[in-house]
């Protein structure tokens, strides 16, 4: 549970990850961790960690083990992968959000949010998707073949939401070396986003589209934020 855990349960007492289930006395608890060491501290990563810890608990593991686990444990590539803070603002790649229940997700994990998305949505409904997180959205960058499934949700639902399509130039070439395309898309959202504020890229849809893979379109995001970001680029 990512609330006190009662007795029988593992769950959170403030930031510390603590035991009630796999100890002697069921009053007592026993921290294994504190949530700061959980990568990427999002809420279902903390469950994530939480559940495995209670399988290596109910197999006798100390939770000391447990705890140099869960600290020594990343994510594979374009999963909440922070790129860049800058300037009070978070720039975080999850390219591999491909469909709409992982794009949620990263999204509920984040206050404010400068939100990247589209792409190929295979038939995917946003309807729910939309309604959870467009309270939190500062704005919108859409891309992709299917973008207004995304942009005719945010109107009916949240118009006051800004939206900004971002297209490539004619001839794109999703092989080509050249990163117009994303250096466009994030000057964009560099443009929405205020202190505070994260930016993500978790396009609730696949890649293939405009790019080569959901591993390229991530690749493509870094490099972008790395230059135009990071050297405080203010070209338009």
């Amino acid at each position: 549970t990512l609330q006190t855990p009662r007795p029988g349960e593992i769950g959170l007492v403030e930031n510390l990850l603590v035991d009630r289930a796999f100890v002697i006395d069921p009053l007592e608890a026993a921290m294994f961790g504190e949530l700061n060491e959980v990568k990427p501290t999002a809420p279902h990563s903390v469950s994530n960690a939480l559940a495995a810890a209670g399988l290596a608990r109910a197999i006798g593991i100390d939770h000391e083990v447990i705890r140099e686990a869960i600290k020594q444990f990343r994510p594979g590539r374009h999963r909440i992968e922070l790129v860049l803070e800058q300037n009070g603002i978070r720039w975080i790649d999850d390219s591999k959000a491909t469909n709409p229940h992982a794009a949620q997700a990263c999204l509920m994990s984040e206050l404010s949010v400068v939100w990247i998305a589209g792409g190929l949505a295979k038939g995917a409904e946003m309807s729910d998707l939309i309604a959870q997180v467009g309270s939190r959205l500062r704005g919108v960058v859409l891309i992709g073949t299917d973008r207004e499934l995304i942009a005719d949700e945010l109107q009916t639902k949240f118009p006051n939401v800004p939206l900004i399509r971002v297209d490539p130039k004619p001839g794109h070439d999703r092989r080509s070396a050249s990163n117009d395309f994303m250096d466009q898309v994030v000057r964009e959202a560099k443009l929405l986003a205020n202190v505070g504020d994260a930016v993500l890229l978790a396009p609730a849809c696949a890649s293939m589209d405009q790019f080569v893979s959901y591993g390229d379109r991530g690749d493509r995001f870094a490099k972008s934020v790395r230059e135009i970001v990071g050297n405080n680029d203010n070209a338009s």
